[in-house]
């Protein structure tokens, strides 16, 4: 009898339908689109990231500008303006000393060096009015009125020139003749005239001045000087430092003129005499011929000197101040 054997067979994989391959391609290429989305999106923040992981704080030093340190404050110093340039000191020092050589000079009679003076001062600043005024009443008392003239009238033309200047000027202008005969000049013309003082009626850089003299005749022969001295406002004035020195003249038979022995006698009108009230002081000084001496009276000479230095002359005749000069310093100060 045949028998039918039957053997199982060994275990087999189940096999996937087509359909379900298909599904999972597909999900498969989706995945993959997803990805490359995600990575397109953030890339580039990520590489930045990285990139400051990586360099640290050099990149940040390059990105970003340094941190300053603190500074100490600068100390801000004035800066001249372009059209006012720094004042050069040693020009200034040296204008107002050729300035005051002049001025002195000129109170003792010596024109030449007071015009020499200023004119070197007129170098370094050509458009002084003050200067140029100085010059103008030198070429005056030197004879030459219309070099004068010429000169008050550039002042004039000055655009910026103070209203009382501009005043004085003109005055001045008013006085002076051209064509005149030159005539020798005496400090005895300063009476009539603010050609050389201030306003104050003193010289230039004066502390005190002669603004008044007045002689009168007495008894047998006698004259009476009186002497009106001012001291500059808002100058204070030691006496002890002042020293007035009255000179009389007289003329012999000869004709020559010569330091009177006569006896010569001085009084102060009010004293004390200080200038505190701003008034001027009045000096009496009193000339008496000697007996027996036949001489004429040929006049006078007066000097006032404040820390030994000549302030103010005034001489009658006027010829007398050339011919018997003051010194411009004293040999040795009052004590």
């Amino acid at each position: 009898m045949s028998q039918t054997v039957v053997t199982n067979p060994a275990p087999r994989k189940p096999s996937l339908g087509k359909a379900f391959k298909l599904a999972a391609a597909l999900l498969g290429v989706f995945l993959v689109v997803q990805i490359l989305a995600i990575g397109i999106h953030f890339l580039p923040g990520l590489q930045q990231s990285v990139v400051k992981l990586l360099t640290g704080s050099s990149n940040k030093s390059a990105s970003a500008p340094a941190e300053m340190p603190p500074q100490a404050p600068v100390e801000q110093v004035p800066v001249t303006p372009a059209d006012q340039p720094a004042v050069d000191s040693a020009l200034v020092n040296r204008v107002k000393e050729l300035v005051s050589e002049s001025d002195k000079a000129f109170r003792i009679g010596d024109f030449d060096l007071g015009l020499s003076k200023i004119r070197e001062a007129e170098k370094l600043v050509p458009t002084d009015a003050g200067i140029l005024l100085r010059i103008a009443r030198l070429q005056e008392k030197m004879g030459k009125p219309a070099e004068a003239l010429s000169t008050y009238k550039k002042v004039l033309e000055m655009p910026e020139l103070p209203a009382e200047l501009r005043e004085q000027t003109q005055r001045k202008l008013a006085t002076i003749k051209v064509p005149e005969a030159p005539t020798a000049p005496t400090i005895e013309a300063a009476a009539e005239g603010a050609d050389m003082r201030d306003e104050f009626g003193l010289q230039p850089g004066a502390s005190l001045g002669i603004v008044d003299t007045r002689l009168a005749d007495g008894a047998a022969g006698s004259k009476e000087l009186r002497i009106a001295i001012k001291g500059r406002p808002d100058t204070k004035i030691d006496p002890r430092r002042m020293a007035v020195h009255v000179f009389f003249y007289d003329r012999d038979a000869s004709g020559n003129v010569l330091l009177t022995e006569s006896q010569i006698q001085t009084e102060w009108i009010s004293p004390p005499v200080n200038w505190s009230e701003k008034e001027p002081e009045l000096l009496n000084a009193v000339y008496t011929p000697s007996n027996g001496v036949v001489l004429e009276y040929a006049g006078y000479v007066v000097g006032i000197y404040y820390n030994s230095e000549l302030q103010d002359t005034r001489a009658d005749p006027g010829t007398l101040a050339r011919e018997h000069p003051l010194p411009l310093y004293l040999q040795s100060k009052p004590q």
